[in-house]
């Protein structure tokens, strides 16, 4: 029987580990197992050109048998010869596979995947054995802010947390999350808040052509997460009141060429009383005066 090849820990290039969280206690005992045991699973290294190795899968075998045996441990491995490109590969579907990756750290590797695959989304949902709507709804999750996708890794949030953050813009995200993690705010509670600030689609008075694949737009965050508010509703107040405001000038312009005086009537204004002058040069003029009288 063929012997299993081994190195030691200090001649293995230990390079970027598309997960990026491990469960301190779940550690704690795998290093356990690994200084009364040792390694019993093969990590898988590639070989370099200067006649190295690099790691490509088992990051957390590799951290338990440095921490349970230092550097000199010889730890067994499987050599592959492939790139970099494929090294990636590899290393996301592995952790995929064990099914203990989180979202935010598959949606960060399927992001980087798309570019290396020129934007093919189709290839990459076959190199990770996804269907292709399980891999658009971790690439909208990229529209989270980063300390979004940090906390979610960490566990310091759920799913549902990151998929209502991801509506909304991404310094609104960063004032929301510590509040989220203080308070232990659940789903439905962020759910409810976020609600009550989204501005209604069917009210606006703007061209909403640009709304339709907006990742703002909640009809669009409902396609592709569990969960979402309302359809119809913008959840970027600012971008919504800028083209409301653009919306409101242009209209009082076309006005002015009719009317001589003409005043944008905002919320919060609607009881404030303007005094009716019919000359002079805020004077609407007599037929103007008479029509408003009779308002």
């Amino acid at each position: 029987m063929q012997q299993q090849p081994t190195l030691a820990l200090k001649h293995i290039q230990v390079n970027i580990n598309p997960r990026k969280y491990f469960d301190a206690a779940e550690m704690e005992e795998l290093t356990a197992s690994v200084r009364e045991k040792g390694v019993i699973q093969p990590i898988i290294v590639r070989t370099l050109a200067d006649g190295g190795f690099a790691l490509v899968a088992g990051g957390r075998r590799y951290k338990a048998a440095l921490a349970a045996h230092g550097e000199d441990y010889e730890i067994p491995v499987v050599v592959r010869d492939i790139d970099e490109v494929e090294a990636k590969q590899l290393a996301i579907v592995e952790n995929i596979q064990r099914a203990d990756m989180s979202p935010a750290e598959e949606a960060i590797a399927a992001a980087e995947q798309v570019g290396l695959c020129k934007g093919d989304r189709d290839e990459v949902a076959r190199i990770f054995g996804w269907s292709r709507v399980t891999l658009d709804k971790r690439l909208a999750l990229m529209n989270c802010s980063t300390p979004v996708l940090d906390a979610l890794s960490t566990r310091q949030i759920l799913l549902g947390h990151a998929e209502l953050l991801a509506a909304l813009p991404k310094e609104t995200q960063d004032k929301l999350l510590p509040v989220i993690i203080k308070e232990g705010k659940p789903v439905a509670e962020v759910k409810k808040t976020i609600e009550q600030v989204a501005c209604s689609l069917a009210a606006a008075i703007f061209d909403k052509a640009d709304c339709a694949g907006c990742p703002h737009n909640s009809s669009t965050q409902g396609e592709m997460f569990g969960e979402s508010i309302g359809t119809g509703n913008c959840t970027n107040r600012t971008c919504y009141n800028e083209k409301t405001e653009k919306m409101l000038d242009a209209t009082a312009t076309n006005l002015r060429d009719e009317y001589p005086v003409v005043r944008i009537v905002r919320a919060g204004d609607n009881h404030t009383r303007v005094q009716l002058v019919v000359d002079g040069p805020k004077g609407v003029g007599v037929e103007q005066a008479k029509a408003c009288h009779a308002c």
